[in-house]
């Protein structure tokens, strides 16, 4: 069990989103008379209802998604909406006049060019080394139901999701730091946990809310994420313990990082002291490719935006070529090595590693930065697919225009924090789209998933709202 004796008793209680105290409202409507009157309207059963929960189960029960736009309030109290629903109501021909989306700190939000219920949506999953101290610490609270997802994945869940870690029993601030070093540093407590929440985020957008993706895709070691999200691997305890068996990354390209030495001509621990270091470069890969000087032991390793791009290598090289090109810069918390030629040695080793039954086949496509295109769900092509990946350069803006082009237009990260949200923003600019993620990192989790489906209902894209008021 994950859930202790206290989150039981208050889901007892009722609604675990009323618990807590904070609301979503919608507000549908055809035009700007009709808003302004919908608006009046509802603030006016505000100042007279006697019991607001019953006002919010109305409101969301007979939410009308066939109006044309619809404004998502967020509060918590009738105040806090009546204060939220008197900017909306300033703000709102302004909004449609220009086209411009209407939002405020609290999560409320209107769109004025939904994206329609009839869009694709693609599942986005982020590469395991976001994951953080505290993530996900509310959703076994909101969805008890998750506890029995959790069994198709693993017969362990609190191992398989670290939760001494993730999970402490402090909020001492130096604790959870030391906590979150620990995790910075174990590459495999990152992908097992990183797994479990993407599949938890998905169950909860899926299958709780009923919003279905059409497409999905990964960052880096994301592509695992996606692989369990989607049912095509179930066996996370055997992952696990591939992971912890194998010495790819406790010594190879993580820990004393053999690999590299092997590459760079360093026989051993000792000769030849370095230090390998990832940068996040706010620049483009042009800019930066004509920084790094023929036998610099630096490498481009991941292309995030047209103007965003990582490199990883000497830890004096990166700091000299970021200087070079006097960019704004950044190092990473983490320090393992993928994506980059001195890995290219353990092509067979992740091949191995990768190596599943394919055990479901979802009904979507579901993109591999190997080849830019929908996997082939065959063992052999899918072990292979993930070793060509994690040995080779990834190109995000490549894989986010491939899945455009293929007609995805709707973009949910679902993992930690919403950094890939903010990358396809970049890549696509003013391209029809829109992005939204179901975690923020300092964010509780339930102020996060109202504020995705405020997104969603706003768009117009269907979801199930009952969790948000059933008892």
């Amino acid at each position: 069990m994950i859930l202790n004796k206290r989150d039981l008793q208050m889901i007892a209680s009722g609604n675990p989103f009323f618990n807590l105290g904070l609301y979503l409202l919608p507000v549908g409507f055809n035009d700007l008379h009709d808003g302004v009157r919908k608006f009046k309207s509802t603030k006016e059963r505000m100042n007279c209802c006697e019991n607001f929960a019953d006002l919010i189960r109305d409101a969301l029960t007979n939410e009308d998604i066939s109006s044309r736009f619809s404004l998502a309030l967020i509060g918590a109290s009738p105040d806090e909406m009546r204060t939220e629903l008197d900017q909306a109501l300033e703000s709102l021909g302004k909004s449609l006049d220009t086209g411009k989306v209407w939002q405020t700190p609290a999560g409320s939000y209107f769109t004025p060019n939904p994206m329609g219920p009839n869009e694709k949506i693609a599942f986005v999953y982020p590469g395991a080394f976001g994951t953080y101290v505290g993530m996900g610490s509310e959703i076994f609270y909101l969805f008890p139901q998750l506890q029995e997802a959790m069994q198709i994945l693993t017969d362990d869940p609190g191992r398989a999701i670290n939760k001494d870690v993730i999970f402490p029993q402090t909020n001492d601030r130096a604790e959870v730091e030391a906590l979150q070093a620990e995790l910075n540093r174990s590459p495999t407590m990152m992908i097992s946990s990183g797994i479990c929440f993407s599949y938890l985020f998905t169950v909860i957008l899926r299958d709780i809310f009923q919003v279905s993706p059409d497409a999905s895709f990964g960052y880096s070691l994301g592509e695992n994420s996606m692989m369990f999200a989607t049912g095509i691997w179930t066996q996370a305890d055997a992952m696990r313990t591939s992971l912890e068996a194998s010495p790819i990354f406790h010594e190879r390209v993580s820990g004393k990082q053999k690999a590299i030495r092997e590459y760079w001509g360093i026989s051993s621990v000792g000769d030849g002291e370095f230090s390998w270091t990832n940068y996040v470069l706010m620049a483009p890969y042009g800019k930066v490719k004509e920084a790094i000087r023929p036998g610099d032991r630096a490498y481009i390793t991941h292309v995030n935006t047209p103007r965003q791009v990582v490199i990883g290598g000497d830890g004096a090289t990166c700091q000299r070529i970021a200087d070079e090109i006097k960019c704004m810069h950044l190092k990473a918390p983490y320090n393992h090595a993928i994506h980059c030629p001195p890995v290219e040695s353990e092509y067979d080793a992740f091949t191995h590693l990768h190596y599943w039954p394919i055990e479901n086949e979802p009904r979507i496509p579901v993109y591999s930065a190997a080849e830019y295109a929908p996997l082939e769900l065959d063992s052999r092509v899918v072990a292979q697919s993930f070793a060509q990946m994690l040995t080779h350069l990834i190109d995000f803006p490549r894989l986010v225009n491939t899945a455009y082009e293929d007609g995805a237009r709707v973009f949910i990260e679902l993992g930690a924090g919403n950094n890939c949200c903010k990358w396809v923003d970049a890549i696509l600019k003013e391209k029809r789209h829109t992005s939204m993620t179901i975690n923020q990192n300092n964010v509780s989790d339930h102020v996060s998933i109202l504020k995705l489906l405020a997104r969603l209902i706003s768009h117009r894209i269907p979801a199930d709202l009952t969790p948000l008021y059933a008892n």
